[in-house]
């Protein structure tokens, strides 16, 4: 590809230098920094709430600061390019995609909203490409296996959406509107506020846009469009200062629109929802107790000329208990167990349409002078596939007081889908494998981190092997099943980096990669890129604010349908984004995306959009 790649990466490694070197400038930047947001709070690495320092994981935070400033119209916008991540999709605005962390499979990454499970159980994966980014208030992006807290199908790491909630204060309403290329509208409105004792949040949104015709020469010529209406909530009520209520949820709808052979229109309705409630409890000074259920649905109807096709409903329900104990100033235990189940209905008969999975896990943190030792182990029980046990051991060791390494070993596993054990068979395949082995992993870390007052580093080296990796392969008779056939290694490094230097606010993070199957010389992963890049710079002028994002990619390549592969090539995209604050109520907000006019896929044969132009008007009440 051409040079974004390694010029980037010489931009990234001057951000490690020069956060390491603010150090020596403190002085002159401590008043303008918020130290807190180098450092900050993280739930998701171990399910307690821990500092990014204290959780031993290599984490990534989008603040909805950082949300707003950057204004992604679709979810891979936001984390494309970032430390272990890339996107791939069939299209943009809402067509299938997938998100490869540390180059495991889509399916391989948990998706939580508010600590609840969304995803299809037929397609085993998320459907990412639904989720509405101007519902999100912060994202927490755990990279690395996390079975032995979260069970199946935390192999790659774990994504973790949060949704707009309520600070103590009066009532206080945002809302937005704005438009611009491809025939695109978006608009949205929330409410915010509450006590001491009580916190809500409302908010909805709508986001419609005309599109680009995703594929050449196949259906109609027409564009292909996507729309989105969304609305969530939050809410918490402090009963007294030892019991706390919660309740949280999403809800988003829409339609998006496809190309299909030998059809003049295809479509697919689709509905999301994720919701979650229960109760955090200090039964004593050192002992704290949450108990929550969750439900979440993912349904999609698809519609070729008009008429419906398919369609795959999940229904998921779920139980959790989780207890913190202080053992010692120097000890924590977190022991939990949760339950769920997920069913499966639509228009495909399948043998079996549910299915129960029961957990048990616990987590010790050991703080024994400069070191940490976190050590934690799981077992599931699921009624599909059988038992499965995973863990976890990992040490931190504080170099000096703003520099730390670290050190990982973990288990994982993906659990078959509701397709690969269940699919009824047909003209091409014998149909589901009910034989089928959860896919294992074995994945070893280390890295480095520097929290400075005016910035931060982190550094990771890793390598994930998996086992069992499930594929439609060749039976005697011809046709194909799903079968553990496959193996995969990863080795990888990661930098990302970040902080203030003067006025300006900069991040970086660079991904470099090499994967296939470790018997296979010369073999590669479907769609994942070798490299990857993410720069962010903006900047204030009092009331003006300027930023851009350049976004690069290696080449990677695609397993064609009938055999062989294709080669796409690597890009480098460069975004840019203007703010003005009219008072401290109203702003205006304009961006150029592919500022450059790149042609670019990350699927084969699947286009992305040239140069687009949107602006939007947003009001705060403060």
């Amino acid at each position: 590809m051409p040079r974004p790649i390694p010029v980037a990466a010489g931009l990234a490694a001057g951000l490690f230098v020069t956060a390491a070197y603010a150090e020596t400038e403190a002085g002159a930047t401590d008043a303008h920094i918020d130290t807190s947001r180098l450092d900050p709070l993280v739930v998701t690495p171990s399910r307690v709430v821990q500092t990014v320092d204290e959780s031993l994981a290599s984490v990534t935070v989008i603040e909805r600061e950082a949300i707003e400033r950057q204004q992604p119209r679709q979810l891979s916008e936001l984390l494309q390019g970032r430390a272990g991540v890339s996107f791939s999709s069939n299209g943009p605005f809402g067509k299938s995609s997938g998100l490869n962390l540390r180059g495991t499979e889509s399916g391989h990454t948990l998706l939580l909203v508010d600590g609840m499970r969304l995803s299809s159980a037929t397609a085993g994966q998320p459907a990412w490409q639904f989720l509405p980014p101007q519902q999100i208030e912060r994202v927490e992006v755990v990279r690395g296996p996390r079975s032995s807290v979260y069970g199946a199908d935390a192999l790659g790491g774990v994504v973790q959406v949060f949704t707009r909630r309520g600070e103590p204060g009066e009532p206080r309403v945002n809302a937005f509107v704005g438009g611009g290329s491809l025939g695109t509208y978006e608009a949205g409105a929330g409410v915010s506020g509450g006590s001491e004792s009580t916190r809500y949040s409302l908010s909805g949104g709508h986001f419609k846009t005309d599109g680009i015709d995703v594929q050449d020469g196949v259906g109609d010529s027409a564009d292909d469009g996507y729309d989105n209406s969304s609305v969530t909530g939050r809410v918490s009520h402090q009963l007294s200062p030892q019991v706390e209520l919660f309740a949280s949820g999403l809800y988003a709808e829409g339609a998006t629109e496809f190309d299909r052979a030998s059809y003049s229109s295809a479509r697919t309705d689709f509905a999301q929802a994720a919701g979650r409630a229960g109760a955090r409890i200090d039964v004593t000074e050192g002992w704290r107790t949450e108990i929550a259920y969750g439900h979440s649905r993912d349904e999609q109807d698809t519609y070729y000329g008009g008429q419906l096709d398919n369609r795959f409903n999940t229904t998921r329900d779920y139980l959790s208990w989780r207890n913190d104990l202080d053992l010692a100033p120097w000890a924590e235990l977190s022991v939990g167990t949760d339950w769920r189940e997920a069913r499966v209905s639509g228009t495909t008969d399948y043998a079996e349409t549910s299915r129960d999975n029961w957990g048990v896990y616990q987590l010790l943190t050991l703080d024994l002078a400069r070191h940490r030792l976190e050590v934690s182990s799981r077992y599931d029980d699921n009624e599909a596939y059988g038992d499965q046990t995973t863990g976890q051991l990992a040490w931190g060791y504080a170099l000096t007081e703003r520099w730390q390494a670290r050190a990982s070993y973990g288990t994982a596993f993906k659990a078959p889908s509701f397709n690969d054990l269940y699919y009824p068979p047909s003209m091409f395949s014998t149909g589901g494998n009910p034989d089928l082995e959860p896919e294992e992993s074995r994945s070893y870390e280390a890295g480095v981190r520097y929290t400075g007052p005016a910035g931060y580093v982190d550094l990771a080296a890793f390598r994930t092997d998996i086992d069992n990796l499930i594929d439609w392969a060749p039976t005697p008779s011809g046709k194909s099943q799903p079968q553990n056939v496959e193996e995969a290694r990863i080795t990888g490094m990661e930098l990302e980096s970040g902080g203030a230097v003067g006025p300006w606010q900069l991040q970086g993070a660079v991904t470099l990669m090499d994967h296939g199957n470790p018997n296979e010389p010369g073999s590669r992963l479907n769609r994942r890129p070798n490299a990857s890049l993410r720069l962010d710079v903006d900047r204030s002028w009092q009331d003006l604010e300027l930023g851009g994002t350049v976004v690069a990619r290696g080449r990677s390549f695609e397993k064609l349908y009938g055999g062989g592969t294709e080669r796409l090539a690597g890009y480098g995209l460069l975004n840019l984004r203007a703010a003005y604050h009219l008072d401290p109520q109203w702003t205006v907000r304009a961006q150029l995306k592919n500022a450059l006019d790149k042609d670019y896929q990350t699927a084969a044969g699947y286009n992305q959009p040239g140069r687009a132009a949107y602006i939007s008007v947003h009001f705060n009440q403060r």
